[in-house]
């Protein structure tokens, strides 16, 4: 993996980088926690890569190295925001988006407004409070949930999948608050025949 910085006006974005620069374009969003950042999705990351894609793991403004260019953490529209600058500054138009709670949050939030910029999502316990948001998700969902996930109960799996439009659920019995990363050595694969189709 490669150190990356990407410069946006909410900050110096660090990340780590896996796979070929060519490859389609994983942009991976951690959890609100500070014990996230791009470490969060490290076990995606060596898997996607040898597939082909081009994974990107950040740490968002305000965590890890990531400098915010104003102090405090980022909230919703402004994360969305980030998110786009992001993706131009790696010169992408269209990514896919991989969030974890509050970072699977933001991706849902990016993909509903900005439709275009994202072509799938793969999403692990996303914290998103209103679940309409949910119905006008377009575009194939990849979603992981542990029954053991202690922030975000398990009973939202469901829930969760029976609203979006196209959703591929996949449930673990441990994960905690992670299924989709710490799994990855099932998760992996769903994940890359996910994007094969």
């Amino acid at each position: 993996m490669n150190d990356v910085w990407i410069d946006t006006e909410f900050g110096n974005v660090f990340g780590k980088t896996a796979g070929p620069a060519n490859g389609r374009l994983i942009l991976g969003l951690h959890g609100w926690s500070q014990r996230n950042g791009w470490r969060a999705w490290q076990p995606m990351m060596a898997p996607l890569a040898a597939a082909g894609f081009c994974v990107v793991s950040v740490d968002m403004p305000g965590w890890g190295q990531s400098v915010p260019a104003k102090p405090g953490q980022m909230m919703g529209d402004t994360a969305v925001q980030c998110v786009l600058q992001m993706l131009d500054g790696l010169d992408v138009e269209q990514a896919i988006l991989m969030g974890k709670s509050w970072g699977g949050g933001v991706a849902v939030k990016t993909a509903v407004t900005y439709p275009r910029r994202v072509s799938h999502l793969i999403l692990t316990a996303p914290a998103v409070r209103d679940q309409a948001q949910l119905a006008q998700l377009t575009q194939p969902v990849l979603l992981a949930w542990a029954e053991d996930d202690p922030v975000i109960p398990f009973q939202y799996a469901a829930q969760f999948a029976a609203v979006i439009p196209n959703c591929q659920l996949e449930t673990y019995l441990t994960g905690g608050h992670g299924a989709a990363p710490k799994n990855a050595a099932d998760f992996a694969p769903i994940a890359v025949r996910f994007l094969g189709d």
